[in-house]
């Protein structure tokens, strides 16, 4: 699943869990997984890239 999704996922359990409280741990482990999965792109990432390429490899991330 990409970082895209999961936030996509994240953001609408944020606001089902502001209406139903009993969704608050389904949101948190979401929300960790996003972290995580943001964690893992950032170690993966080559530390010296020029800043014009940044956005190519998000979006190749995607697919």
């Amino acid at each position: 699943m990409s970082i895209r999704q999961l936030q996509d996922i994240v953001d609408e359990l944020k606001e089902e869990a502001k209406r139903n409280p009993e969704c608050d741990a389904e949101y948190h482990r979401a929300y960790k997984a996003l972290q995580d999965k943001i964690r893992e792109r950032d170690r993966r990432r080559p530390k010296c890239i020029p800043w014009r390429f940044e956005h190519e490899l998000d979006v190749s991330e995607e697919f």
